[in-house]
């Protein structure tokens, strides 16, 4: 029997049964889906094992200096949106592993430019 539903409906299904927030009609549909396709059915299982090993995993807290980092980030950006100028910003920013050798390149052609005459 093909499948009558796209990868994408199948795996929001995938999404809502593990949930168990399925309507009885999606449920159904899920059902028949995985009886008649032994291969999806498998995925189904790896997926809802995965997600019961997430969900068991042991919850870590974030650094207590990350929301201030990441607050003083948008903020920066916010103001190059307003301006209109953070592609003039990233046009005109370069490495510095690429200044320094030209810098460099520059001092030792001057010196000597400078030694031979």
């Amino acid at each position: 029997m093909k499948s009558e539903l796209k990868a994408a409906d199948i795996e929001a299904l995938f999404t809502g049964a593990v949930d168990g927030g399925l309507v009885d009609s999606d449920a159904t549909r899920l059902r028949s889906e995985l009886d008649a396709d032994p291969e999806l059915k498998a995925r189904f299982e790896k997926y809802k094992k995965a997600v019961s090993l997430l969900k068991g995993a042991p919850k870590e807290k974030a650094p207590v200096a990350l929301a201030t980092t990441i607050m003083r980030r948008v903020r920066r950006r916010r103001v190059f949106d307003r301006r209109n100028l953070q592609w003039q910003h990233a046009m005109y920013r370069v490495p510095v592993e690429v200044v320094i050798p030209l810098l460099l390149g520059a001092m030792v052609a001057a010196l000597l430019f400078f030694s031979a005459s």
